[in-house]
This record gives structure tokens, C-alpha cells and sequence, in this order.
């Protein structure tokens, strides 16, 4: 049997592991930047800790988790998605007794979803949450923190942010009941999938990608209608601080998230150039989940973005991890190149050499690694106890004495 990799999953090197950590160093500077604690949660956690928040008939519960049993007969689940780990975190650790908490993680989910362009069954996201208050300026906070860490990552002028708001529970309560009786009205116009979420949840059809399901969705009744007074007012006021920040928006009355827990406000972070998968960061408020969960009746809100189309949009990162690579003649000349790499390393410069005394092939490597410079080891070099710097920009050469080394590269490459 040929060994292969699993379907839907992926190997990170090269031009995408710079990806990643650049991402991630972004990601790290912002979060400092505003003051969120990182948390790193286990992959896998009790299967309950999922099946009840994002809800019974939701995809994610029905079709796409990880589930298995362990020696101990424990249902388990790799972790589809990080906000409810995070929550559990905060409340098994005591997290949330100096409200508000403000988190941020970065990390692999895993769902078995049908692979295509961007979208993996085992994939890394990024997640920022704030748990405990229920102000607008932490939604507003959370959208402009997205719009900042994207704005620095990606080349792209198109996105959009799309946002959308639900409402409290109780008037989301009311808004899917009219949903419901709509959807049943126009019943014969919908996909199968669809018809049977009418009754279970007719908001997952506002989320579906069925063009049958679209155009009665486009006709269906806006939840504008049944938001209450003091809901349209924090709306408004979220609408026009996105404004005073100088962030684009659009309303996207049929924008509700692929989970059951959302409520209040909504968004999404849209591109043209990843296909059919859009959305690049995507959130929003889920007040009354921390209490699902066992914690207190505490307000939340966050966002999730995926590392891996983030990368897709990104240009090209030239790698210059190796400034100085070495180049040896002759094996006998091995005890002069352990002291000149001995003084690179006490130095942190970095340096790469492959173990190979040939001298036309270790400048190919050098060449071909966009090395600034080669530091060559000869008979003449090894005798006299010094050795040649060549700029591989300029073809420059010195002979520096070994005692000079690395005074000479800090002061050509820092």
C-alpha cells in the first residue's frame, strides 16, 4: 500500500509554513495590541461539550464531527470549531471572575466536510472572543480588530464585510416562527435539504447555497421587522461606529451563520477570489451560551477566521531565514568549520551549509536559497587562518580573519 495523506487534510512547508507564521505573528502583535490572553485548548473534547450549542440539526452536528469512543467508553470530539472550547476553558479554570475576558487562540479544527478550494477537514482558525459585556463598542471592537488584521495581511482591495442583525432571543423566537410559516407557503419551491429544516430551523435556509433556496430566500421576510425598538438601536449604533472607523459595509439580510447559538449582531468578511467558499472571517454575539454551557448568564461575542484561505489570498513570501551559507573544499578543513559555525551560532546569525565539500554545488545551493552571502573554507583560508566573504549580490569578496567574522557579517547584514 502507498502511504498517502488522509483526504481533505494537508502538509505545510515551504512558501505556505511562511504563510502561516506570518499569519500567526500578526495575529500575535494585534492581540497584544489590544490586550487578549491567549488560550490553547486540548483538540478533543466530551462530544455534549458541542451536540447541544450549536444545535441538533445543525451540519456541523449532524454530519461533520470527529466522534469517537475511547477505552473508557467517553464519547469524545476533535474540536469543529473553538468558541465553545474556549468557554469551557474559561469556566473549568476560573477564568471568568474578573469580567470582561478577553481571549484569542490559534489552532487545528477538524470537520469531515467534502474537500474543495479552501476548505479542509482538518484546518487551522483563528478565534478572538470577549466573554461579559454586552456593549456595542465590544462588537464594534472585535469587527475593527478583523478588519485590522486582514487589512495587514492581505493584498486584496475587494472585501466586503456583510453583517446583519438577529435580535434577542426572544424576538428571534417570533422571527423564526414567521420564517417557518413563509417557508411552508412556498414549500414546493425549495431544495429537499431544505424542506426539511422548516420546522426544525428555517434560519439554516436562509444560510443555504442551493440557487432554489436563494431566490425564495431573497423574498422571505427580513428580520429588521421583528427587532425591538431597543435591538434597532444598538444596531444602529454598531452601523454607525463601523462608519466613524472608515469600515465599508453592507447589510445581508439573509446572513445568520452556520451555528444556532448566534444572536444580536452578525458578520462576515467576504472575498470574490476564493470561489464558492467566501468568507474569510466570519462571527458574532452569542449571549445566554455561556450559561448552555454551565458558566453564568454572561454575554459573549467573537469571530473565527481560516488560516488556510487567508493564505490562499496572500502573495508570495521570499524566504530570508538563511543570510550565510558556508562552502568547504575538503573534508580535512572539518575542525576550521566547526569554529567559524560555533562563532555564527554565538552570534545568532543564521547559516546553512549541506554537508557536501563541493564547492560549485555549494554556491548553486546558495544561490538558489537567496543567501546574502557564502563564506568559503580553502587550503589558503584554513593555512592562514582567515576565511572569504563573497556578497552574492555584488560578487564582492573580502578575507576576514577568523577573530572578525562575525563583527564583519553584523555589521553587512543588520
Amino acid at each position: 500500500m502507498k502511504i498517502r495523506s488522509v483526504r481533505g487534510t494537508h502538509d505545510l512547508f515551504g512558501d505556505e509554513i511562511n504563510k502561516y507564521n506570518s499569519i500567526k505573528n500578526i495575529v500575535s502583535q494585534n492581540a497584544k495590541l489590544n490586550n487578549y490572553l491567549e488560550l490553547q485548548t486540548p483538540i478533543f473534547e466530551f462530544t455534549e461539550l458541542f451536540s447541544k450549542p450549536l444545535g441538533e440539526h445543525s451540519d456541523v452536528v449532524l454530519k461533520e464531527m470527529y466522534t469517537f469512543k475511547d477505552r473508557s467508553e467517553d464519547l469524545l470530539t476533535l474540536r469543529p470549531e473553538y468558541t465553545t472550547p474556549m468557554i469551557r476553558a474559561a469556566i473549568t479554570n476560573n477564568l471568568l471572575n474578573d469580567l470582561p475576558l478577553k481571549i484569542y487562540g490559534l489552532g487545528p479544527m477538524f470537520r469531515r466536510e467534502r474537500p474543495q478550494k479552501g476548505r479542509y477537514r482538518q484546518f487551522n482558525q483563528i478565534n478572538f472572543e470577549i466573554f461579559g459585556s454586552n456593549d456595542f463598542i465590544a462588537d464594534l471592537e472585535l469587527i475593527s480588530l478583523g478588519n485590522d488584521i486582514l487589512k495587514t495581511i492581505l493584498p486584496l482591495s475587494d472585501l466586503e464585510l456583510n453583517i446583519n442583525f438577529l435580535g434577542s432571543r426572544n424576538n428571534l423566537k417570533k422571527y423564526k416562527s414567521t420564517l417557518s410559516k413563509y417557508f411552508k407557503e412556498n414549500v414546493s419551491k425549495l431544495s429537499d435539504e431544505s424542506k426539511s429544516k422548516i420546522d426544525l430551523n428555517p434560519l439554516r435556509i436562509l444560510d443555504s447555497k442551493n440557487d432554489k433556496d436563494i431566490q425564495v430566500s431573497n423574498s422571505s421576510p427580513k428580520i429588521t421587522s421583528s427587532l425591538s425598538e431597543e435591538d434597532k438601536n444598538n444596531y444602529e449604533q454598531i452601523k454607525e461606529g463601523l462608519k466613524s472607523n472608515k469600515i465599508h459595509f453592507v447589510e445581508n439580510f439573509n446572513l445568520v451563520r452556520g451555528l444556532d447559538y448566534y444572536c444580536g449582531i452578525v458578520f462576515e468578511f467576504k472575498t470574490k477570489n476564493l470561489g464558492s467558499q467566501d468568507t474569510v472571517l466570519g462571527g458574532g454575539r452569542y449571549d445566554g451560551l455561556i450559561k448552555t454551557l454551565g458558566g453564568p448568564d454572561i454575554s459573549g461575542i467573537g469571530w473565527a477566521a481560516g488560516v488556510e484561505r487567508i493564505s490562499m489570498l496572500m502573495n508570495k513570501i521570499e524566504n530570508k531565514q538563511n543570510h550565510v551559507h558556508l562552502a568547504i573544499t575538503d573534508e580535512k578543513f572539518k575542525k576550521y568549520l566547526i569554529e567559524v559555525t560555533n562563532k555564527l551560532r554565538e552570534e545568532k546569525i543564521p547559516y546553512y551549509w549541506d554537508y557536501k565539500y563541493n564547492l560549485k554545488k555549494s554556491l548553486s545551493r546558495a544561490s538558489s536559497n537567496n543567501a546574502q552571502y557564502i563564506i568559503l573554507i580553502g587550503e589558503n583560508e584554513f593555512n592562514n587562518n582567515f576565511v572569504t566573504i563573497k556578497n552574492l549580490s555584488s560578487s564582492e569578496q573580502y578575507e576576514i580573519k577568523s577573530s572578525n567574522i562575525t563583527n564583519f557579517l553584523n555589521d553587512q547584514i543588520r
